[in-house]
Parts: structure tokens; sequence; C-alpha cells
């Protein structure tokens, strides 16, 4: 069966990290995996809506998102996968998740800034909010 590797990209060079995990261990498996790299937007106030029509602001998320999957894309064709985009909008964390169980997904795979402690906390990171919420492996890539 094929493995199904959600990669949520947020176009950062830690972003990045993952994809260049995935070209290095992909061989390692039976049959190469299906990769769905996800971008979340983070939603715009309301009130954005009394100046930009719906369309405009859904081609902007769309845009802004798929300019930052583009370096994971590039890279993993290069390599010789081809993975699926996808843009979403939303709180990140959640939609990752709930992304990862609507699409089968066998596992996660997130690069991190590698923060503990009391950083970590504070901050309270997108991956460790993933790691709580994920019905699925988490894998945290630094």
């Amino acid at each position: 069966m094929t493995q199904k590797w959600l990669v949520p990209i947020d176009g950062s060079e830690i972003a990045l990290h993952s994809i260049d995990w995935i070209i290095k261990h992909a061989a390692d498996c039976r049959e190469p995996p299906q990769i769905l790299l996800i971008n979340v937007q983070v939603t715009l106030p309301n009130d954005i809506g009394r100046f930009i029509d719906a369309d405009t602001l859904r081609e902007f998320h769309l845009e802004t998102g798929m300019a930052a999957l583009a370096a994971a894309r590039d890279r993993l064709t290069a390599a010789g996968l081809a993975p699926e985009l996808h843009v979403m909008v939303g709180d990140p964390a959640s939609a990752i998740t709930e992304f990862a169980d609507s699409h089968g997904c066998s596992q996660i795979l997130i690069g991190t800034h590698g923060n503990s402690g009391l950083t970590g906390t504070l901050l309270g990171s997108v991956a460790m909010k993933v790691v709580h919420r994920a019905k699925i492996p988490v894998l945290l890539i630094r």
C-alpha cells in the first residue's frame, strides 16, 4: 500500500529540511510515497471584506500559498518525486491535522526550529500543536 506523507510548508528554510529528509529516505521505501505538500494561509480579519472582494482574497491566498510551496515542489520534482500541492486557509495546526484525517495520510513530516524548554512553551509552535492534535504519526525534522 502506498504511503501518503503530508508535509506542511510555510516557505521557510526550516520547512525545507523535511523535503531534504524525504529526498534522502524515499528510496528506502518499497514504493515511493505519495507526497502531499500543504501551505496554510492565516485567516485575515473579517473587516478586510469591506475593501477586498472574496474572489480577490481567494486568489491572494492561493498565489501566496503556491509561492510558499514552490521551492519544496522544485526540490522534489528534481529528485523525481511528484508532489500534490494544497493551499488552505485557517488555523495552521487545525488545518494540517484535519487535512491529514480527511485525505487518509499515513504520517505528517514537519520541519521544526528545535526550540524546547521555556522558549518552546512560550512560542507554542505549530509543530507541537500538530503533535498534540494528530491521530497519525508526526515526524519532527530539525
